[in-house]
């Protein structure tokens, strides 16, 4: 799909799976400024580690506050928006790794196989490491990248031992995360019940302008709170929302369009074409014709 099709507020990063499909893990530190501005989404997993400074990561129906020592997984397709707070550089680790690897690549050993299924399958998709273990983490990661840059003989091995020791390490933690509770997200403790109720309920006729009712709060706080915390209104995220999720079942799926749009919310099919077409350039027709496999 060109870029000329994607939305301002919502894009499908290209790069990533650019470079995942020449080669399936890539690890980058990074310090400098976050080049995502919108929501985007792409293939593969995607572990995000932060190093140094402050920032938020808005992850589908979470808001996850990002400080030295988080560690949030993000997983294939999943809307996703890094953004620095305050003035301090945001130094983060980005590992990707494409999803087949990750399902194929450790099944040989039952152990690692297990493991790596409840760290990208069951677990939470964001927590906090022990301080002991940052110094760890940080320099298997050090140690990844230079391979991946390097390719000296037998990196590819090299590769598959250093992401299994990661991995290990990483359930381990999740075994006795922090609380879930602490002071450092607490501050988008309304927002993310709001998105955990838009994301499970997408599907139905959701009246925006009532939800403060649900949550206890007044209609003006709720609009700015999420607005604040996410940078998108309610009404916005919605629709960012639904338009992705019909757009996996225009590429995943046989159903017709009318059938995903009202999977998807609509009960109004042409306010889901006029929608669609507003936010991607395209019919749902013509996209599933010229994104489809």
């Amino acid at each position: 799909m060109g870029s000329r099709y994607i939305s301002s507020s919502y894009q499908l990063d290209l790069a990533t799976n650019r470079f995942l499909d020449d080669f399936p893990v890539h690890c980058h530190f990074r310090d400098g400024l976050i080049g995502q501005r919108q929501m985007h989404a792409h293939r593969g997993y995607e572990l995000y580690f932060c190093l140094d400074g402050q920032g938020k990561l808005l992850l589908d129906d979470h808001m996850v506050s990002l400080v030295p020592g988080t560690i949030a997984i993000i997983k294939p397709h999943e809307l996703h928006l890094p953004s620095v707070i305050g003035t301090k550089p945001l130094h983060r680790v980005v590992l990707s790794i494409d999803e087949h690897y990750v399902q194929m690549s450790f099944n040989t050993s039952p152990g690692i196989s297990h493991c790596v299924h409840t760290l990208f399958t069951e677990s939470k998709p964001y927590w906090r490491v022990a301080a002991a273990r940052m110094d760890m983490i940080r320099n298997l990661l050090l140690h990844l990248t230079r391979e991946l840059a390097e390719q000296r003989d037998y990196y590819e091995a090299a590769m598959h031992h250093l992401l299994a020791e990661l991995f290990v390490i990483l359930t381990r933690e999740q075994c006795c995360p922090p609380d879930p509770d602490h002071a450092e997200n607490a501050s988008f403790h309304l927002a993310e019940r709001i998105l955990r109720y838009l994301t499970t309920h997408y599907a139905e006729s959701i009246e925006v302008s009532r939800l403060h009712e649900r949550f206890n709060v007044s209609r003006s706080h709720m609009y700015d709170h999420f607005k604040q915390a996410t940078g998108h209104s309610l009404n916005r995220y919605l629709t960012l929302y639904r338009i992705h999720q019909a757009k996996r079942l225009l590429l995943d799926t046989q159903l017709s369009v009318t059938e995903i749009a009202s999977a998807v919310g609509y009960g109004d099919l042409s306010h889901f074409f006029h929608t669609f077409k507003s936010e991607t350039g395209l019919t749902p027709k013509t996209f599933r014709k010229q994104t489809g496999q």
